[in-house]
């Protein structure tokens, strides 16, 4: 009785640990089916979204459609540089007007095609000067005809230099809570008028030489140390401040397809956590960035013919005899 009654007992036990195993098997089963699930979800929106970012890739059409013919006529298209622009055709206060073919401006060129390749051989360019730090260079060395390239003046200005060095970190993770982009963006281009001071009047050194042009200006999105050498350029050769505004605006219209869809990478490769469009002030331009480096000229030189002279080192003369030779 005794040894049928342990018997019973250890049997119970045996089918209760057995119950048990099975249960947390389950449970188990059960997590890893959600695991699985969720991570199906997960790549299923990681397709879709880099399908939608491939789509817009592929999306063909003429990226001009709809724009004034001078948007057209100054846009080289490039596979590879999708800001890539003529600064030719802009009329002047005195009626004149900056010759085609003279002054280019862009994003960075280490995406070229080789199709993009021969198209810039084509342009026949002296000088590229070149604005960004050498890191970027380094990640995305210019891709340069091979054949008579032009020369390549290094004129670095660190993007480090205005963005918080935490940035990617915290647009990968989604905390963008604080992070003023515009704020930030507005400050950068008022260093590019005070600080970065130097680097600019190299650029008119060179420039200004004959056997310089045509000359290329660029850094990576082509669009903020880039932009603000292609206002003062326009500036100094009497284009109406109103017309370098919108040269320096139409980076929105250049780039809108790049832009779509690098805002889309960001969002798909946060898993979502990142509201991409916050971003988008890093990615275009906006009036208050130029407006903000001509305030601060003013603050500090008093007009824009003061810091022409003393921190471009353009006199008069230079910039008549500049005029004389580019404009039409």
């Amino acid at each position: 009785m005794t040894t049928g009654m342990g018997m019973t007992s250890e049997t119970g036990r045996i089918e209760e640990t057995r119950g048990a195993r099975a249960v947390e098997g389950d449970r188990m089963s059960g997590r890893s089916a959600s695991l699985r699930e969720a991570t199906a979800r997960g790549s299923a929106a990681v397709g879709i979204g880099l399908g939608l970012a491939l789509g817009l890739v592929a999306c063909g059409g003429d990226p001009d459609a709809g724009m004034p013919d001078h948007v057209r006529q100054r846009h080289v298209l490039l596979e590879g540089a999708p800001n890539f622009r003529d600064l030719g055709g802009y009329e002047t206060s005195d009626g004149r007007h900056v010759r085609w073919g003279q002054f280019y401006r862009s994003d960075d060129l280490g995406s070229l095609t080789d199709a993009d390749v021969e198209k810039l051989a084509d342009l026949g360019l002296k000088l590229v000067c070149d604005f960004r730090s050498t890191s970027e260079r380094e990640a995305e060395p210019d891709r340069l005809p091979a054949e008579n390239p032009p020369a390549v003046a290094d004129l670095a200005i660190g993007a480090e230099s205005f963005m918080v060095k935490d940035l990617r970190e915290r647009i990968g993770s989604g905390d963008l809570e604080g992070l003023d982009l515009r704020g930030m963006m507005i400050e950068g281009n008022r260093q590019f008028a005070t600080t970065f001071s130097p680097q600019y009047a190299a650029m008119f050194e060179r420039i200004t030489q004959p056997e310089n042009r045509p000359a290329l200006v660029h850094c990576t999105a082509g669009k903020d140390r880039a932009g603000f050498a292609s206002a003062i350029i326009l500036s100094v050769l009497g284009v109406p401040r109103e017309t370098v505004m919108e040269d320096f605006l139409l980076t929105n219209h250049y780039t809108k397809r790049a832009t779509d869809r690098q805002l889309l990478m960001i969002r798909v490769f946060s898993l979502f956590r990142t509201d991409s469009e916050l971003l988008r002030p890093l990615f275009g331009v906006e009036r208050a960035y130029l407006e903000a480096a001509f305030e601060a000229i003013e603050e500090r030189y008093g007009d824009f013919d003061g810091y022409r002279r003393t921190a471009l080192g353009l006199d008069d003369a230079e910039v008549e005899a500049f005029r004389t030779a580019v404009l039409e």
